[in-house]
């Protein structure tokens, strides 16, 4: 399908004009023509009208009065005054032409205040000139012909009549002219004239009694009820602002202000409705909780702007998907509340249900010129299985969805075992914060052989934590509650710190070692990054070269020209960069040969199982080639026994790591296991961890895998 060029939009927008244009002349004629027959209309009933000055002046100064100190209506795009109340009496009182002249002189003078464009003018004009008009020549010819007296019950209810033939007449006038020039559909002025249908038929039971005493008593009432009809305006007025307020308050009491969705409140309220008609029917039914993944990323990066509308676009989806019969809120940040409006707590549908609503926000998001992708966690919590009130079923699928999201499989229904993990979630950052501060970070070193050498090129540095009642953890203990709460950037800092302080160590020792560290995605997007390590390179004097970062080819997709930058800067400092875990990521070699990267790490994904599974040996010897031609080198991760080590070098790779050769160990076991592996290691049987006399505890050599500072194997 083509799309219309810029000439062809413009080109429909000057047709678009010619025919508002030629709109607008036809209507100008029939305003011109109406109005000439209204003029002849009221020349012609002259004689048999009541053109009394003082009461025309009275009524006069009423709709005047009343079209400036019209009301919003707080439903609609109206305005309520005492305009049409004067008309009215003018109709009735003194006659269809007297009437339309005080509507031409209403509409007039407002226009001094409005300053409407010409058509709408001109339109008003024939309005207030034929509805009053036409009202008070059908209501005296009424009354002629039945020979209705004043003291006749009949005649204040032809008032009525007239009155609401009136407003019919000055909507329906309104409406066609509207649908003449396509802004609306023919029927919409009586969606408009229900709105206002209240208050007017109020203001006809006001002309009515203003009628009887003005007939009962006289014109001299008449300038009292004047004031009581300014002030029933008034009243209303107040009664409609207070209208207003209160549904502004309710609003605001239950509404979120930045998505439009349900607030806590109110999605607490809707939950105790929710679990007492359940109780009642004996029925079961799901609290839903989502958490978008990495969304302090996109606040920290591209600013918060950006987050509030991703906010803003995702609300409306998440509601559409639930539907009428459920109730989405915003909890604060980037949390939601869901009721699905789903009878059940069986886990296979629940699990259905979770799976739609992640895909659901997984669906791009453009905002402005970058298109955004985000993740979530869902925890699920269900009535009465997991808690019979709201704060029970809320806290426990808030605990089911961290629990999702610590282990990083998108959905969690709440386990009373996720109680336990809650807490020791809570009492684990607490203990971080402070280990910050402490000596409890610490570095462990894994070697890095060079296959062609037989000798250590250098280390992995891998951080741990010795917890002084837990003992050492790895980063699978700690790591994803430090990505969550923002830490990430002071940890990296200790590692770093740590890593080349050990290095210059060597260094200064005559081991001319390197040391590699792992980045996480925030790293790369912190713009302070390179500066940072420059400065601990100049502290411990280390030559930048021995210095090797990592980061991973998903971290290189998420924001690809900032982290370009990022490592481009790192680049020039003389850092030496790897791309780590190469192969299970998505990253293009494009994007790689845009980065001054010096070598990929063979995921061990691959390496381990290569000498049993023939399509990962081919990903390995082929990784192996490409970037040998890209004139880089390769480390093999994951390097579990001989006859992978022996495999890997005739394959031409460069360097290998793995638990074959050595776990991760302190800096001072690593210096001996250094000393011991370059006094026996010959290829093809280099020499194995098992020869080390202490290593790490067997907790540590069981750690799983982490992201970003994460155990190596």
């Amino acid at each position: 399908m083509t799309e219309p060029n810029d000439q062809t939009r413009a080109g429909e927008a000057t047709a678009f004009d010619r025919r508002q244009s030629t709109r607008y002349r036809g209507a100008a004629i029939v305003h011109a023509f109406l109005l000439a027959c209204a003029v002849a209309t009221v020349v012609a009933t002259a004689g048999s009208a009541n053109w009394r000055p003082w009461t025309l002046a009275l009524i006069t100064g009423l709709a005047v009065i009343g079209e400036f100190t019209d009301i919003d209506f707080p439903s609609a795009r109206l305005r309520f005054s005492s305009s049409f109340l004067g008309l009215m009496l003018a109709a009735v009182l003194l006659g269809g032409g007297p009437a339309a002249v005080v509507g031409v002189v209403t509409i007039g003078i407002g226009w001094l205040r409005s300053r409407e464009a010409a058509h709408h003018l001109r339109n008003n004009l024939v309005t207030y000139a034929w509805f009053p008009l036409a009202s008070g020549l059908l209501f005296h010819a009424v009354v002629s012909a039945e020979h209705l007296g004043r003291n006749d019950p009949a005649r204040y209810l032809l008032v009525f009549g007239t009155f609401v033939f009136a407003l019919v007449l000055n909507f329906g006038m309104i409406g066609i002219y509207k649908a003449y020039l396509g802004r609306a559909a023919p029927w919409t002025w009586l969606t408009d004239l229900r709105v206002v249908l209240a208050p007017e038929l109020a203001s006809a039971l006001l002309t009515v009694v203003s009628v009887f005493v003005y007939w009962k008593v006289g014109s001299a009432v008449l300038a009292l009820f004047v004031i009581v009809l300014l002030v029933f305006q008034y009243l209303v007025g107040e009664l409609l602002t207070s209208q207003r307020r209160a549904a502004a308050l309710k609003r605001h009491a239950t509404t979120d202000e930045l998505t439009g969705l349900a607030n806590r409140k109110r999605f607490g309220d809707r939950l105790e409705e929710e679990i007492e008609v359940c109780r009642e029917r004996g029925e079961a039914f799901p609290v839903v909780l989502i958490d978008l993944d990495r969304f302090k990323e996109i606040n920290d990066t591209l600013g918060h702007q950006y987050g509030d509308e991703l906010l803003v676009k995702l609300a409306p989806r998440l509601a559409e998907r639930v539907g009428t019969h459920g109730l989405v809120a915003r909890l604060g940040g980037d949390e939601f509340a869901l009721l699905t409006g789903i009878r059940t707590d069986r886990p296979e549908l629940l699990e259905g249900v979770a799976s739609e609503l992640m895909e659901c926000v997984r669906e791009p998001i453009t905002i402005g010129d970058i298109t955004l992708e985000v993740g979530s966690s869902v925890g699920i919590a269900r009535y009465p299985v997991d808690g019979d009130d709201p704060q029970t079923l809320l806290r426990r699928a808030d605990i089911a969805m961290y629990a999702a999201k610590e282990h990083r499989d998108g959905f969690r229904l709440y386990d009373a075992e996720h109680d336990y993990h809650s807490t020791h979630r809570l009492s684990m950052l607490g203990d971080f914060r402070r280990a910050l501060t402490s000596d409890e970070i610490v570095v462990h070193f894994q070697p890095i052989v060079d296959l062609r050498s037989q000798r250590v090129a250098g280390a992995e540095g891998l951080v741990r934590w010795e917890h002084p009642t837990m003992g050492l953890l790895g980063p699978a203990e700690f790591l994803q509650i430090v990505e969550q709460t923002g830490l990430i950037g002071p940890l990296t800092h200790r590692v770093l710190d740590r890593a080349i302080a050990q290095c210059a160590r060597w260094h200064a020792d005559g081991s001319e070692l390197t040391v590699a560290v792992n980045l996480s995605i925030r790293n790369l997007l912190d713009p302070g990054l390179p500066a940072e390590v420059g400065r601990l390179l100049a502290r411990y004097e280390l030559p930048p070269e021995a210095l090797q970062l990592e980061i991973t080819e998903s971290m290189i997709m998420s924001d690809p020209e900032r982290v370009i930058a990022t490592v481009t800067a790192l680049g020039e400092l003389g850092i030496r960069l790897a791309v780590d875990d190469f192969g299970t990521g998505h990253s293009s070699l494009a994007n790689l040969r845009r980065l001054p990267i010096d070598e990929l790490k063979v995921d061990r994904s691959f390496v381990t199982p290569m000498l049993s599974d023939e399509s990962d040996l081919i990903i390995v010897r082929s990784t192996i080639n490409m970037a040998h031609d890209l004139g880089l080198k390769v480390i093999a991760e994951g390097v579990e026994d001989g006859q992978t080590l022996s495999r890997l070098d005739d394959l031409g790779c460069d360097l290998a790591q793995g638990y074959h050769l050595s776990k991760p160990v302190p800096a001072d076991l690593f210096v001996s296991w250094m000393n011991e592996f370059e006094a026996a290691a010959v290829l093809p049987h280099l020499r194995p961890a098992a020869h080390v006399k202490q290593l790490p505890s067997p907790r540590a050599a069981q750690l799983a895998p982490a992201a970003g500072l994460r155990v190596r194997r």
